[in-house]
């Protein structure tokens, strides 16, 4: 926690800026979240201590191990009801377990409801409650909420401060969220990679690169650890921009540092290459991903596919094909498509046929866009 002079900075300045959403928690309106739960308990429930039920309960808050929201509700529920209560810790992680299933409101609701029956949330489940207002897109709540921690007597931490940046870009309101960090800075907050980050890809998301490079920079000169997940909003950015150039650059610029692509880095890259017609370097790209036995997935196959055939490199389209059926990947309704197209493209009407028929024979749907390619082809 910060020093008593901190907690009344944060305080004026939240309040200062965020005047119209000063509400306590208690007073929000939540009758558009609110419904009822119910659960029953199985036998192998009444029988089940508490503490085995609690230990099933950290081991299921893992993602994706519950098998749908009403059985993280009946959990739910059953918690509620034990005598004692269990702790704070253990509702926290069952309330992320469903946040993380994108059931937000949900989350919002019980967390009210905790409230009714005397639970008094710390600041790490108000953290949670924050994050949810900012994934339904109300981050003023979410700035209510961090009111209510202020007036508790807590200070919020980086993560909180960091989910309310990333609330207002979500909502393209990146001066404020640039305002939000600077304003972190100034109180003795040091924002790390991921609020930094959260800024930079809002940047790239407005059309505003240069800004985005500008902050990586900075990050650099901070010796802030600049990871591939960074590398890559500026290089998608980059590709979108058709500065295909910089880009190449920037991709040289993360290799010669030891940071190894992903296949976000290259699907990025050849989908930029492919653009602009530079099939020099996007070959070249291709061999060193298929020298370096990169994992592929469907989305890179299905680019070099449709752009190869579109320029009427058969040969190569083939060939990245036959390297995808080498590799396990399954070929999906869009690689199929863009085959029948190319050789539809050549007026070659057999092989354009023959590949429909294997689309039919491995169980892929033709679309309605299968059969408009082959119509177009014909006519």
């Amino acid at each position: 926690m910060g020093t008593t002079a901190k907690s009344t900075n944060s305080l004026a300045f939240f309040f200062n800026h965020y005047s119209h959403v000063r509400l306590a928690f208690h007073a929000l309106n939540f009758h558009y979240y609110c419904r009822s739960f119910s659960s029953t308990i199985s036998g192998r429930d009444n029988v089940e201590s508490p503490n085995q039920f609690l230990k099933s309960v950290r081991d299921r808050c893992r993602p994706r191990s519950f098998r749908n929201l009403d059985d993280a509700l009946g959990v739910f529920d059953r918690m509620l009801h034990m005598h004692p209560l269990p702790s704070i810790v253990d509702f926290t992680q069952l309330l992320i377990a469903i946040a993380r299933m994108k059931h937000h409101s949900t989350v919002i609701t019980l967390i009210k409801e905790m409230e009714l029956s005397g639970i008094a949330p710390i600041t790490y489940i108000l953290g949670v409650l924050i994050n949810c207002f900012c994934h339904l897109n109300q981050v003023e709540f979410g700035f209510s909420i961090l009111a209510r921690i202020l007036k508790l007597g807590f200070e919020p931490d980086c993560i909180n401060l960091t989910t309310l940046v990333k609330g207002l870009c979500l909502q393209g309101r990146i001066v404020e969220a640039v305002k939000l960090v600077n304003k972190m800075e100034k109180m003795g907050y040091k924002p790390d990679i991921i609020t930094y980050g959260t800024i930079m890809n809002g940047f790239c998301k407005i059309g505003k690169t240069n800004e985005a490079i500008r902050l990586f920079r900075k990050m650099e000169k901070r010796n802030l650890d600049l990871n591939v997940v960074l590398y890559n909003t500026i290089i998608d950015s980059l590709c979108k921009d058709r500065l295909v150039t910089e880009t190449l650059n920037f991709f040289s610029e993360m290799t010669s540092k030891g940071i190894r692509p992903n296949i976000f880095t290259y699907n990025s890259l050849i989908q930029g290459l492919c653009n602009f017609g530079r099939w020099k370097e996007t070959t070249k790209l291709w061999n060193e991903m298929v020298e370096r036995k990169t994992m592929l997935d469907v989305c890179t196959f299905n680019i070099l596919v449709d752009a190869f055939g579109k320029e009427g490199k058969l040969k190569e389209a083939n060939q990245v094909f036959d390297v995808m059926i080498q590799r396990g990947v399954e070929p999906d309704t869009i690689m199929y498509n863009s085959l029948i197209d190319s050789y539809c493209l050549q007026n070659r009407m057999d092989e354009a046929v023959k590949v429909f028929n294997t689309m039919v024979r491995k169980s892929c749907s033709p679309s309605i866009v299968s059969y408009n390619i082959l119509i177009h082809g014909y006519f």
